[in-house]
């Protein structure tokens, strides 16, 4: 079990430490995702404790290569443009959470760092246009190598071309790790089962084992991309399928996001 939320990050490390690990041209990792409602049985922080348990498995894939590896701490003041009408979702401007995301990644170049990539879970528009931008800008005026992964299937849809330096596209996922026939859009079985596994006091197993399970239709989705609706969409906050969160292998998961991200990463590397 993860006990805490700063396992392995520089939050929990002397400077001089992280210093040790900048002159080593250490890749970083920055654990993203918000604060927000995700159904009745999980809590607030869904987004971004799973982005943390990502970063801990791509690092023991990435030092298994050889590479010295540092995660950030993580950052969860993102965007929450679906649920911004739920309570419990924190409504952080767009231009707040790329200031932010931006002084970040000037301070871990100011440290030294060349090598900082974005880890993300959290799917909201504005949130990843504000993490794009930032990275973008922290490309081409730091100089250094920040690159966010991004879903390689998502591209197109943000005006994309797979080539942008600043970015590292995570190919798509080969495998099947959930059996339920409503897919997990937010807060369903892989969801669940994911803060279930690592951090089982933050969900309400039986809650979850009580809720119905919830789908967009083809006329819902535009309403759920664009914010402000989920109250419309899904009365206690969740599309999917909470209930069959114990038929999930959570682990295949965990490596499988961690290989695909790792080989992304290794991609982008200088």
């Amino acid at each position: 079990m993860i006990s805490e939320i700063f396992k392995d990050t520089m939050a929990n490390m002397k400077w001089p430490e992280i210093q040790n690990l900048a002159l080593k041209n250490a890749i970083v990792l920055l654990p993203m995702g918000v604060i927000e409602e995700h159904g009745p049985q999980l809590c607030l922080g869904t987004d971004i404790y799973t982005s943390h348990i990502y970063c801990l498995a791509i690092k023991e894939k990435l030092e298994e290569k050889g590479y010295a590896v540092v995660i950030a701490p993580p950052f969860y003041w993102g965007v929450c443009q679906s649920t911004s009408g739920f309570i419990g979702s924190f409504h952080i401007r767009k231009e707040t959470a790329k200031a932010l995301i931006s002084d970040i990644l000037l301070s871990l170049s100011e440290f030294g760092f060349n090598n900082v990539f974005g880890v993300n879970a959290h799917g909201d528009i504005e949130h990843n246009i504000a993490i794009i931008e930032a990275f973008r800008e922290a490309h081409e005026k730091l100089h250094i190598n920040a690159c966010y992964a991004f879903d390689e299937w998502r591209f197109s849809h943000f005006g994309l071309e797979l080539n942008e330096p600043y970015l590292c596209p995570i190919k798509p996922q080969a495998i099947s790790v959930s059996n339920a026939e409503v897919p997990d859009i937010h807060g369903g079985d892989i969801e669940t089962a994911m803060i279930y596994e690592f951090y089982p006091s933050l969900v309400d197993a039986d809650k979850a084992k009580s809720l119905p399970p919830i789908a967009l239709d083809d006329s819902s989705g535009e309403a759920w991309l664009f914010g402000g609706h989920i109250k419309e969409l899904s009365c206690q906050g969740y599309l999917g399928s909470p209930a069959d969160f114990e038929k999930v292998d959570v682990q295949k998961n965990v490596d499988d996001y961690a290989y695909r991200i790792s080989e992304a990463i290794l991609g982008r590397i200088v």
